[in-house]
């Protein structure tokens, strides 16, 4: 297994999915966890509680990643609040067709 201890993570879209699992996999090896989310309070927040009940520390920022002004905020506050960022994962998308059964033909 990878050892990431003492590292200090950020995760785009790391609430729900792809991002979820990363989030999860990233503190178990032993980093921090900053977990960026857009919407959905209540799936970040249980990412956040997993996280801590795994002994590391998580972050959770809203944003909209297509904002630059937020993007760098969130940013500069995980940085300042851990001294600094050693890993990012930019895994936030966006789903132009809503669920999986509106996809177009």
């Amino acid at each position: 297994m990878i050892r990431l201890n003492g590292k200090k993570a950020l995760v785009t879209g790391g609430s729900r999915g792809i991002g979820r699992a990363t989030s999860l996999l990233l503190a178990e090896a032993g980093a921090d966890v900053a977990i960026h989310f857009q919407k959905n309070d209540q799936a970040a927040r249980e990412v956040k509680d997993l996280i801590e009940k795994k002994g590391r520390e998580a972050l959770l920022f809203r944003a909209e990643i297509s904002n630059r002004v937020e993007v760098e905020k969130m940013v500069a506050t995980a940085g300042e609040k851990w001294g600094g960022l050693d890993i990012l994962v930019n895994n936030a998308g966006i789903w132009s067709y809503g669920e999986m059964g509106n996809m177009p033909e």
